[in-house]
């Protein structure tokens, strides 16, 4: 070895590694078997031995502790046999002979063991406690030998997880080995020359059994070939498992949460088991009308389901060119959000375009049924701003999205999702004071007397909400309505001027004020976001899912493909949105019920509807499962009879 001047092996000639003749170098493992120590660092690598690493498959032949010590000295020999164990330094995959060989060659070579030898293993140390005192032939007092290899040598990886490749290794860049208070020894005639050299070996050898230094035996070290050995992998065993247990209760707890959500939300005031009796449409309505009714609806539902079609056929071209387009998308805009908005905005126009025959188709057939007397001109200035509004919309959508994806990469999803619901609360709260103004004019209702009544139904229900207000409806369509809009400060009752032209008389009225003013009493535009939660945070979740498994949504070229599952989502949930309100709307009609007591004007409300806006009265169905966000008006008459037979009965 080298004195103690720490001078680095690295790059030092072979004739620098030899010992000097007074150096003693003694077989501690037959003299001392528990001398021989292996200490450990908790969470270390291991040690590697030579020739043990074949119980995992690998194998490292030793340099020069199998020379021959007990010829003469002879520093070309000792280079001749450097050169060739070199040779000799690939790792290989012990085989079933190994054992057998090695042992006759042992035999041959009158090796009886070797001493364990620290090998490019992080932080470990061999340590021959005394081994030259227990000799007795050597001065007293001397001081032990300590072979250590310094952390300079220690694997760049071993703090952290295992991010190599199997077999790599790491190069020993200024490796020393040090032996600490040196002393001249006296010449012996047994000694020989030694050598000793610090090598890398595989970063993920398996780590050696335990009291392995206290073997003393070949016999035993063969015995280990092909045992398993497990891998000391430190702090890191259980982060897997414990992330994977950790996802597992999270969303066990979201699971349990969106239940727990959606059965508060489906209670409503409608009693329990309230059975509504039959009516056939037949005895409140004329053939001709249920005929002409029929007719319309029958091309209505059509319109609707192949404006559906359309717009997944859109979507499903853009998936399959979403690589050119998104070629051509970044020649204007520069960057993956502005080129993802480019393509979102571009698929909102192509949708519209493809729809708008089938728009122009229905607004003919309303026009033709006296549902509308708008004019062309006017109908596309509302067709232009909807679109106006979608891509605006969308934009934000994809903008907001890529940009998430690109910020937080495969988890974007987790902020994504409550930014949706919060953008659908704002939508709803600026909605009265942007949106709605852009498509018609509103002003406060001019019968004071009505106004007063209403109020007054507010007051007593306990419901705190501003003057009602009306909308032009009128210049576009002959159908009646009236709703809520806004939460908060911008909460409000819109009747359209359609409603007040005459044709419905005020008891009905007040019903639909009455009926209005329990939305707003019962919170259900609240409920409704509560709702669009349950349904946006998977959905979003499914949107990350499926584009994360194609590379994630900072790909720009992946917009197209997120539109699509939004809108099978969209689609999907139908059936789940309309169930939501039909339950809330039947809340609404029994706290006007209640509140008005007048189950007539609500039969006469509902017959009126049907006829001025051509509703079927009893619709097949899968249409109502489907597309009916009201119950239909056969279940509304049907509940004001129920209610009109409770409260005869004395249990209302």
């Amino acid at each position: 070895m080298l004195q103690a001047s720490r001078e680095n092996l690295g790059q030092s000639p072979v004739a620098d590694l030899l010992l000097r003749l007074l150096d003693a170098i003694l077989d501690t493992s037959k003299r001392c078997p528990a001398c021989v120590e292996v200490k450990h660092e908790v969470g270390g690598a291991g040690v590697a031995v030579a020739r043990l690493a074949d119980g995992s498959g690998i194998q490292e032949p030793a340099v020069l502790t199998e020379l021959d010590l007990l010829g003469p000295l002879d520093v070309s020999a000792f280079g001749s046999a450097v050169r060739e164990l070199d040779r000799e330094r690939n790792v290989a995959v012990s085989d079933e002979d190994d054992a057998l060989l090695r042992l006759l060659e042992r035999r041959e070579r009158n090796v009886g063991g070797e001493d364990v030898l620290p090998d490019g293993v992080a932080r470990a140390r061999v340590e021959e406690a005394d081994a030259l005192a227990l000799t007795g032939r050597v001065e007293r007092g001397e001081e032990r030998l300590r072979l250590r290899v310094e952390d300079g040598a220690r694997p760049a990886c071993a703090h952290g997880r295992l991010g190599r490749k199997p077999g790599q290794v790491d190069l020993l860049e200024r490796a020393e080995v040090v032996i600490a208070h040196e002393r001249d020894g006296r010449d012996r005639l047994e000694h020989r020359p030694a050598s000793v050299r610090t090598r890398p070996v595989p970063y993920e050898v398996a780590e050696e059994p335990d009291l392995v230094g206290a073997l003393g035996l070949d016999r035993w070290q063969d015995r280990l070939e092909r045992v398993e050995v497990r891998m000391d992998v430190g702090e890191d065993g259980d982060a897997h498992g414990g992330r994977t247990v950790a996802k597992a209760a999270a969303a066990g707890i979201v699971g349990a949460a969106w239940v727990v959500a959606g059965v508060v939300l489906w209670r409503t005031r409608v009693p329990a088991g309230l059975q509504l009796p039959h009516v056939d449409p037949a005895s409140l309505f004329g053939a001709d009308e249920l005929d002409r009714i029929e007719r319309y609806r029958r091309v209505s539902r059509a319109l609707l389901a192949g404006s559906l079609v359309l717009e997944a056929l859109v979507l499903v071209g853009f998936v399959l060119g979403a690589r050119r387009a998104a070629r051509r998308a970044r020649r204007l805009g520069r960057g993956a959000v502005r080129t993802g908005v480019i393509l979102g905005v571009t698929i909102a126009v192509a949708v519209w375009l493809v729809q708008l025959p089938l728009g122009a188709v229905g607004h003919w057939w309303a026009l033709r049924y006296g549902l509308s007397h708008q004019g062309w001109g006017g109908w596309f200035g509302d067709a232009v701003t909807n679109l106006g509004i979608q891509v605006v919309v969308s934009a934000l959508a994809v903008a907001a999205a890529v940009w998430l994806a690109r910020r937080l990469g495969r988890r974007w999803g987790l902020a994504g999702a409550p930014l949706v619901v919060g953008a659908a609360v704002a939508f709803i709260l600026i909605q009265p004071l942007v949106v709605q103004p852009l498509l018609n004019d509103f002003r406060p209702l001019r019968d004071r007397a009505l106004a007063g009544r209403i109020e007054a139904i507010a007051a007593r229900e306990g419901v705190d909400v501003g003057p009602p207000q009306v909308a032009d409806a009128s210049r576009r369509t002959t159908t009646a309505n009236a709703y809520v809009a806004g939460i908060g400060p911008t909460r409000r009752v819109v009747f359209w001027d359609t409603i007040l032209d005459g044709r419905f008389p005020e008891p009905e009225l007040r019903f639909v004020a009455a009926h209005e003013l329990a939305h707003v009493g019962r919170r259900h535009l609240w409920k409704g976001l509560g709702w669009f939660a349950i349904i946006a945070v998977p959905t979003v979740a499914a949107i990350a899912w499926v584009t994360n498994r194609r590379g994630g949504l900072a790909d720009p070229a992946l917009v197209p493909l997120a539109l699509l599952v939004a809108f099978v989502a969209y689609v999907g949930t139908l059936p789940l949105q309309n169930a939501v309100s039909r339950r809330y709307e039947a809340e609404a009609d029994w706290l006007a019920l209640e509140a008005t007591h007048d189950p007539s004007a609500d039969i006469g409300l509902e017959r009126r509807f049907v006829r001025t806006s051509l509703s079927q009265p009893d619709p097949p169905g899968w249409v109502t499962f489907w597309f009916g966000t009201h119950p239909t008006p056969a279940e509304r008459i049907g509940m004001a009879r129920a209610f009109e037979t409770l409260t005869a009965r004395g249990g209302s």
